[in-house]
């Protein structure tokens, strides 16, 4: 039943989380609450709401039953997973540096609308994108795996379901960036790794 509970969450939570990132829901916010709702303040929403909703799925997964130890990291080599720990917790940060924070939870967006400045949406493949097309996904998966030195079923069912709700986004990312981006993306991806 754990396990049904911990699934099930986790879909609830990538199957909204998605459907309110795609263009389809976008065009139903700019029909029911307009244009201007959509381009200025859509994506603050967005992103506030996903924090809450991800808090209280996340916040339920963790009190599920881990179940039995299926193998625990020796007290000798505990040093090695607190170190890989932070250094996908500083890879993590790292990739938020990336990127326009303003511009990804939408106070950007709003200012835009004050302000009346215009922003370009351009190809972020520098730094870290210049290697790899989605760190932030690879530091999400690595931050979870060294979180912990004992590792229980319900530790390998989220981790399933966060590499399953990362490879499905992707697909879908990777359609809207190439509706965006055209042959610029297309090329991009030819030459960089997706991890």
């Amino acid at each position: 039943m754990s396990y049904i509970i911990v699934i099930s969450l986790w879909a609830f939570f990538g199957l909204q989380h998605s459907y309110l990132a795609r263009p389809v829901f976008k065009e139903k916010i700019k029909k029911y609450l307009g244009l201007t709702f959509e381009k200025y303040f859509y994506r603050f929403f967005y992103f506030v709401s996903q924090c809450g909703v991800f808090y209280f799925c996340y916040d339920i997964i963790k009190m599920v039953e881990p179940g039995e130890v299926l193998f625990k990291i020796s007290d000798n080599y505990i040093w090695i997973i607190y170190i890989l720990n932070k250094v996908s917790n500083i890879f993590l940060i790292l990739t938020v540096f990336h990127f326009d924070i303003g511009r990804f939870i939408g106070v950007t967006d709003m200012l835009n609308f004050f302000y009346k400045k215009k922003f370009d949406d351009r190809l972020n493949n520098h730094y870290l994108y210049k290697y790899i097309r989605h760190p932030m996904y690879l530091a999400i998966i690595f931050t979870y795996l060294f979180s912990t030195s004992i590792y229980t079923p319900i530790f390998f069912v989220n981790l399933f379901c966060i590499i399953m709700y990362v490879e499905i986004g992707l697909y879908f990312e990777e359609k809207s960036l190439i509706r965006v981006f055209k042959d610029e993306y297309i090329e991009y991806r030819k030459k960089t790794y997706r991890y």
